[in-house]
This record gives C-alpha cells, sequence and structure tokens, in this order.
C-alpha cells in the first residue's frame, strides 16, 4: 500500500477543459460550463501539481481552445493532447504550446472510429517526438495488434480509460497484456468508464494491481474531469487516488502519478 496522498507530486493524464460561456460545439453532448480554473480549485488540496488537457470529442479537430487553455497561468503545469488533421494542424505551434501528442477516437459510444489514421498519424508523432493517445475498447484489440507493425517504432500508443475492459471478462486483460508485452503500449488507469462501484473501485483492485504490477513503466493515471457523459452524482477524485494507494506499493504509486507521465509528456 503506498501512501503519497497530499505529496505535491500527482500528475492527472486526462482532464478536458471548457468554458464558462456557452458554445457551438458538434457531438455527443453539450460541453459543461466548467474551466481549467475550476478544475485548479477542486484539485489544489490533493497534491495535483501537473495536469493533461485532452481534446475533447465535441471540439473536433478545433484546438484553439485547447492551445488557449494551456496558455493560462492556474498554479498548474500544463501539457495537451490534440485531435488534428495533419493537412492543417500548424504543428510546430502546437507543439511550442505544450501539446504532446495525437488523440485517435475508436469507441462505438461516440459513434465513429478513425482507427484506420493510427499509422499516418503516427508518423505525424514521431516526427515531433509525441506518442499517440486511443480511446478504444476491446473490440479493436486484434486489430491494434494488426497496426502495431505500421506504427513507428519510436512512437508509443496509450490506451485511455484502462481501455474499457471489463474487469468481469478475463479475455479483456489478456488481449490487453498481449498489447502491453510490446512494451509500447501504456494504459491510463482511469477507472471511472470501467468500474461499477463509482466511488469505491474496489471491483478493479485486482484489476489496477495486476497491470501496476506487470507494466510498472506503461502506467499513468487520469480522473476524466468534469465527467462528461456520466450520470450524477459525478465522481470525485479522491477515491480514485485512494484506489493507486489501496493496490499499488509506493514505488508502482510514484511511477504511475509522476516518473512515467514526466517522462511520456516532457514535463
Amino acid at each position: 500500500m503506498a501512501d503519497f496522498s497530499n505529496s505535491g507530486m500527482v500528475c492527472d493524464c486526462h482532464i478536458h477543459s471548457f468554458s464558462k460561456r456557452p458554445a457551438k460545439t458538434s457531438g455527443a453532448y453539450a460541453p459543461p460550463l466548467v474551466d481549467i480554473a475550476d478544475y485548479a480549485q477542486e484539485v489544489a488540496p490533493l497534491g495535483i501539481k501537473r495536469a493533461v488537457i485532452i481534446q475533447a470529442s465535441v471540439d473536433g479537430t478545433d484546438n484553439s481552445r485547447l492551445v488557449d487553455t494551456l496558455s493560462q497561468s492556474v498554479g498548474l503545469t500544463l501539457r495537451g493532447v490534440a485531435a488534428i488533421n495533419p493537412e492543417t494542424a500548424d504543428l510546430q505551434a502546437l507543439h511550442a504550446a505544450g501539446v504532446r501528442a495525437i488523440r485517435i477516437q475508436d469507441r462505438a459510444r461516440l459513434g465513429d472510429s478513425d482507427l484506420h489514421t493510427l499509422p499516418a498519424l503516427g508518423e505525424v508523432a514521431a516526427g515531433l517526438g509525441w506518442h499517440i493517445e486511443l480511446n478504444t475498447e476491446p473490440r479493436s484489440f486484434d486489430d491494434i495488434a494488426a497496426l502495431m507493425p505500421k506504427l513507428p517504432k519510436e512512437v508509443s500508443l496509450v490506451l485511455d480509460h484502462i481501455a474499457h475492459v471489463d474487469p468481469d471478462v478475463p479475455g479483456d486483460l489478456q488481449k490487453l497484456r498481449r498489447l502491453m508485452d510490446t512494451g509500447r503500449v501504456w494504459v491510463k488507469l482511469s477507472p471511472t468508464r470501467v468500474s461499477r462501484r463509482i466511488g469505491q473501485y474496489d471491483d478493479l483492485d485486482a484489476l489496477v494491481a495486476e497491470i501496476a504490477q506487470g507494466y510498472p513503466n506503461q502506467c499513468i493515471w487520469g480522473s476524466d474531469w468534469p465527467h462528461v457523459m456520466t450520470k450524477p452524482p459525478l465522481p470525485q477524485i479522491p477515491p480514485m487516488l485512494k484506489l493507486l494507494e489501496r493496490v499499488l506499493s509506493t514505488e508502482q504509486y510514484l511511477a504511475c502519478t509522476w516518473k512515467n507521465p514526466e517522462k511520456l509528456y516532457s514535463f
């Protein structure tokens, strides 16, 4: 059991930031009226000093809000993950703003899959020293395995939300482990899209412990704040950190919440 609560050495690798003002967007949900200042205020007592802002699906490939948010001074060191059109994106400007990865959507829930773009976007990422973040699920694990040889060897692939595995389906974890055995696939140990016990997360103890023990240098953590497309009551961050403290060793916890993100996002 780890104990790093309020240590000041926690990086939240998965948040979204929106705006206090309603904005026109397209997608599966209406953005909540919250921004990075709200997040900073919420996590100030929790020892979270770094955060990674993920381009929201409703913003498509318009990264202007992401870039603007990365420039704000809110007491956090920030990095970003963009969704891009490689033909129109100003990649150098995105890098200068703090972007360090490209996000690809591959979720039936969102009604679309861009998994086929992985090799081409991998080439873009390689040229910038970035990685790829993939919002995917077990139905695609075989397809991802088939695409991996087409991905530049220096490009890592990070799977959001524990890759949406079902902790009660052993085959999901077995296929995920085969991907992670390549040494190039990482996972975010973000529990809220996988657990059936929100706020407790004890149904994920064995799953999280096995992944962290087997792949301590390929795990990071993210809260998924502000929890879009989620029925109230909305998840709170402290129980998520308690899950990690409960099932990870001190060394694994420090790697997941600080050292691995530091390397991956070039903090």
